[in-house]
């Protein structure tokens, strides 16, 4: 008998636990609806454009974040913000900057990402200080909407192209354009450079006018671009993201498959996982003035996966991503206390994913979110900078058991990194590089980064990493006899010769957020009589463009520039704006109001116009 009343008991406690999943199953009352569709919108600046990332590594990159001393080692899928300096030893990189844009770093090159498109500001511009690049452009809103810059001469993109710069040791610079068309200015005005021209400045004063060469890979930098664009130039067959996501399509079908779900449509399982595995786990957060925390991914495919769309978990497919085109620094909720802070994904429907035991539940809204949830990230929070979030996440179970009360809101995580902590790293001869040491420096004391705040603006002055000052470093003479810091600043790369023209001390300093902010750049429609160079704050020389220098009519407009890309990509009809699922995010993600939620519960990615999610 009393063995039949626990049996009973049992199977009551069960059916208890299962109508309570299903009450958080069920749609928000009329109420909530309407609350969620007038919830006033976060004012961000930022845009899909507004960050860039390492899209390819190979060999030693380095990157030093705005206002900081040290660098960091670059590495696949870093996150990439304006203010930020890129440097390399005996490696190359590719950064991605928007849909289809490549700059592409050889060997001992240094370069400084000085502006990324954001809502008020569609200009990307880029200072080479040493080294070479290879710019490619498929894809430019406006002409003259990306600049690059360098020590004696300045360029304004025209048309879409291949382009090659080469800058030495701060003495002269080349550029070649195998394909577009580019405006070059320098001490005596500017003057235009087309297909298969070259053109060198020294000086700040062109050598001649331009001249032809033959577009040939003539050295082992060539061939790493060609070898580079053969795989991101790759054509499917079938198309399964949006537009804005094609570029993708190459590292996802080479590390998942793709199947038919509805209502989603086109989802995508990711290969290779194994059972613990959970979105937003295998990585590292790292901090962006303008996006705040930023989900950097260690899987080779993680930059779409995790800066668009969103995950769910099924029965026999595991976790699938499901593709949407608004890009967000991490589309996660966050939770926190005085000793922890955890994370989970965000389902289709803008909610918390929950995964307990066999079930999968995308629309959860109970009052608190249950501990045992397989989507789960919870660690120490002064672990918030560890170097991989899945080391230190915490497993034990009776840890995570007097977690039971997570609340859920839509408060913006108020934790900000405190000082770097620095180390001293030799190179070549006696030169030296600050770096990161790899330990996680301490995070401040919270700082509510409300919605009005500079951080949920995106304002680019809100980057406040150094809020205490960092350690002090022994000072260790050069090659050029200057400090270790001078060093840092000067980029310390292997190629830098301690005999190269010196400039100013100033010129070669780190560009701080409120310097980046301050700066005033001539515009690409300009008009000024005066051809010298505009010198910032920290040095910086940029020519102005010139009013009068357009695209001329005989050159081809839009329609050469898409025989271009047919021709020379094989990109055929990727930039007609053709979505070849027939889809996009708007419209397909309802969106959520705070005002349903309760708790400490946000979403870092949110970004939207109208609602709480998109």
């Amino acid at each position: 008998m009393k063995r039949a009343m626990k049996v009973t008991i049992s199977i009551f406690a069960v059916l208890i636990f299962l109508l309570s999943l299903a009450w958080a199953q069920e749609p928000p009352p009329q109420d909530q609806q309407q609350a969620s569709q007038t919830q006033p919108s976060r004012n961000v600046r930022y845009t899909n454009d507004s960050v860039a990332h390492l899209s390819y590594v190979e060999g030693k990159t380095f990157v030093q974040r705005a206002s900081d001393l040290g660098y960091e080692e670059g590495v696949l899928n870093t996150p990439i913000s304006e203010g930020d300096r890129l440097g390399t030893t005996d490696g190359r990189a590719e950064v991605l900057f928007g849909r289809g844009n490549y700059i592409r770093l050889d060997n001992n090159t240094k370069l400084d990402i000085l502006n990324l498109p954001k809502k008020d500001d569609d200009i990307s511009r880029f200072r080479v200080w040493s080294g070479n690049i290879y710019l490619i452009v498929a894809r430019l809103n406006k002409e003259k909407s990306i600049e690059v810059h360098t020590a004696d001469s300045s360029f304004y993109i025209l048309d879409k192209g291949i382009y090659r710069i080469d800058v030495r040791e701060n003495k002269d610079t080349e550029i070649m354009v195998y394909r577009g068309l580019v405006e070059a200015a320098g001490e005596e005005g500017s003057t235009l450079v087309k297909d298969s021209q070259k053109l060198e400045i020294s000086e700040g004063r062109f050598s001649g006018k331009p001249t032809s060469f033959m577009a040939a890979a003539n050295d082992s930098f060539d061939k790493f671009n060609e070898s580079r664009d053969a795989i991101t130039n790759k054509e499917f067959a079938q198309r399964h993201l949006p537009s804005e996501l094609e570029g993708y399509e190459s590292e996802l079908d080479e590390n998942g498959q793709w199947t038919y779900l509805a209502p989603y449509g086109d989802v995508w399982v990711p290969s290779g996982v194994g059972p613990d595995w959970r979105p937003y786990y295998d990585g590292r957060w790292v901090w962006l003035g303008l996006t705040g925390w930023t989900w950097l991914p260690y899987e080779p495919w993680g930059w779409t996966t995790f800066h668009y769309g969103r995950w769910h978990w099924g029965v026999g497919l595991g976790w699938y991503w499901i593709p949407t085109s608004l890009w967000g620094p991490g589309w996660v909720d966050w939770w926190w206390d005085d000793y922890y802070c955890g994370w989970a994904p965000l389902s289709f429907w803008g909610y918390p994913v929950v995964v307990i035991g066999g079930g999968f539940y995308g629309g959860y809204y109970g009052r608190f979110y249950p501990v045992g949830s397989r989507a789960l990230t919870v660690i120490n929070r002064n672990q918030l900078k560890a170097p991989n979030a899945s080391l230190v996440a915490l497993r034990d179970p009776a840890t995570l058991k007097n977690l039971t009360r997570m609340s859920l809101d839509s408060r913006t995580l108020n934790l900000q990194p405190a000082a770097t902590r620095i180390s001293v790293q030799p190179l070549n001869g006696r030169q030296v590089m600050l770096t990161n040491s790899g330990e996680s420096g301490p995070l401040g004391s919270d700082r509510a980064i409300g919605r009005g705040s500079p951080a949920a603006a995106g304002s680019s002055n809100s980057n406040q990493k150094n809020s205490t000052s960092a350690p002090k470093i022994k000072r260790e003479s050069t090659s050029s006899g200057r400090s270790s810091s001078s060093a840092r600043s000067s980029g310390s790369s292997k190629g830098e010769s301690s005999g190269a023209r010196k400039i100013r001390k100033k010129e070669e300093g780190p560009m701080s957020s409120a310097e980046m902010s301050s700066r005033s750049y001539p515009g690409s429609a300009a008009t000024s009589s005066n051809r010298a160079a505009t010198v910032a704050s920290d040095g910086l020389r940029i020519y102005p463009s010139s009013p009068l220098i357009t695209r001329p009519e005989s050159y081809g407009g839009a329609a050469r520039s898409r025989s271009f890309i047919d021709r020379i990509t094989g990109w055929s009809g990727r930039y007609s704006g053709r979505s070849s699922s027939g889809r996009t995010s708007s419209g397909r993600v309802s969106s959520r109001g705070s005002s349903g939620r309760s708790g400490s519960w946000h979403s870092s990615g949110s970004h939207s116009s109208g609602g709480h999610r998109r």
